[in-house]
């Protein structure tokens, strides 16, 4: 909501407001130009044309134009062939709008809104001072619904795509130019004498923990948008234990319980997997185990050690989550 500041109040602009530029090319053109309108104004945008101005009241075209062009928070061009002609031969109301927006567009690029319709070679629909600006493009009827859209993320100021935030900087090591006569063979004699701690290993399973349940929870929620007669529930019993529960038709169809823990009384972390229903209360029966591996090259990485299910040897969060995933959806159709 826009703020106005008026004398000795702040008044409040419940909606935002945009002016239309477009020549009278046809009596279809013009319809379809009094049909954006309207369709925006259906969806909270307070659009005007001249048509709109002039049925009530004796109207100054050229104050008119001077007024919405300086006042309005957005300004729509809808580009034609017959409109990029007028405006650069300064012809008629186009024209006349063309000498104001030249000036304009300086300073005021991101109030301007280029829409385009015109079917061919798009260069002859546009302008000369507008030549390189991003349009639009509602010349397909078939992706208007697409389109208009875009035109309301753009009016309304809310990004089509979520970007995502910068995460943190990765660990990037240069790579050392080695001019000694080491080929791949001898380089196997060279020892690496980093250690793995039982640190790093337990805090490499609480990272994959977390992944491997938001992996999961993005499966879930993928599939609760695409099947209406899905849905899941996901119960954090502590920070190490979840629950995750999945429904058809409102009945409980199966479940899943992972948690960290050490059964077997040694020093690091285990991620152990539950399927079916059972008690939340009992830990001593898991259907398999996710195991901290150290490779040769003193990598870390998981491994599902039981014979519960097929697998493609998944070795990271991601992987071991689709496996566990597959599990889930074969009973879900029972």
């Amino acid at each position: 909501m826009k703020v106005l500041r008026g004398e000795g109040a702040i008044m409040r602009k419940e909606y935002p407001t945009v002016f239309i530029s477009y020549s009278w090319d046809s009596e279809e053109h013009e319809n379809w130009v009094v049909f954006l309108a309207a369709k925006l104004r259906e969806n909270g945008v307070d659009a005007t044309i001249d048509k709109f101005e002039m049925q009530s009241k004796t109207v100054n075209l050229n104050r008119m134009m001077i007024e919405k062009i300086k006042n309005s928070d957005k300004i729509l061009l809808i580009l034609t062939e017959n409109y990029a002609k007028k405006a650069d031969a300064f012809q008629g109301g186009v024209g006349y709008e063309t000498n104001l927006l030249i000036r304009y567009i300086k300073d005021n690029p991101d109030k301007i809104i280029l829409i385009m319709r015109h079917k061919g070679n798009y260069k002859e629909a546009i302008p000369f001072y507008l030549d390189g600006f991003y349009f639009i493009d509602f010349s397909d009827d078939g992706q208007f619904d697409i389109k208009f859209n875009e035109l309301l993320h753009r009016i309304f100021q809310v990004d089509i795509i979520d970007v995502p935030k910068v995460g943190a900087k990765p660990k990037l090591e240069p790579k050392r130019i080695n001019n000694d006569r080491i080929t791949n063979e001898t380089s196997i004699i060279i020892p690496n004498f980093k250690e793995i701690t039982d640190l790093d290993k337990n805090k490499f399973m609480k990272r994959s923990y977390s992944e491997i349940l938001s992996h999961l929870s993005d499966f879930a929620e993928q599939t609760r948008q695409k099947n209406s007669n899905f849905d899941y529930e996901k119960d954090i019993i502590h920070s190490q234990k979840t629950i995750m529960r999945f429904y058809i038709n409102g009945m409980e169809k199966y479940a899943v319980k992972i948690w960290l823990g050490n059964l077997f009384g040694g020093r690091s972390l285990n991620i152990y997997l539950s399927y079916g229903r059972f008690n939340i209360d009992s830990d001593n029966s898991f259907n398999d185990v996710i195991e901290c591996e150290v490779t040769e090259t003193k990598d870390l990485k998981l491994k599902m050690t039981m014979n519960f299910m097929a697998r493609n040897n998944a070795s990271d969060a991601y992987g071991i989550a689709v496996e566990i995933w597959k599990q889930i959806v074969q009973y879900l159709g029972y």
